[in-house]
């Protein structure tokens, strides 16, 4: 089989933030980093008397963690405003990103409703020149892949 010729960096991705699903706001500006952790579909092993390899039966997925890294800026409307909003209410928010940009017919994954489940408060070294992120972690049942429209 040939190589591809087909591969991408992650430098145009595209990330939005939803507190409803349907209304979404561009984080990108903002974005750093975006990690999936999770999902694992749970499996057993079941072994017979008669055989020497076991019956291998699929379970239901666990559930997915989507870890979104941002820069940290103080504006009442910026995504570290709304992600610590949303984690000391305890309320819905929605991630989705876009690897190459958003654009009509490229793909993108939605999170199902999440719940931020870390703090998003800064920290940082006083020597440090690095600009201050935070960093969320959203839980969610699902991530759904669909074509931009």
């Amino acid at each position: 089989m040939a190589q591809t010729t087909g591969g991408m960096s992650f430098k145009a991705n595209k990330v939005e933030t939803s507190v409803n699903g349907s209304a979404w706001t561009d984080i990108s500006g903002f974005g750093n980093s975006i990690e999936i952790d999770g999902g694992k579909r749970e499996t057993e092993d079941t072994h017979t008397f008669d055989g020497d390899t076991p019956i291998l039966t699929a379970g239901k997925r666990g559930s997915l963690t989507v870890k979104v890294k941002i820069v940290y800026t103080e504006g009442a409307s910026d995504p570290q405003e709304t992600v610590r909003a949303a984690y000391e209410a305890a309320s819905p928010l929605y991630v989705r990103w876009s690897p190459k940009g958003g654009a009509s017919t490229q793909f993108q994954y939605t999170t199902s409703a999440g719940i931020v489940t870390t703090e998003p408060y800064p920290g940082g070294e006083s020597g440090s020149a690095e600009a201050v992120m935070t960093e969320f972690e959203l839980a969610c049942a699902s991530v759904t892949k669909s074509v931009v429209a």
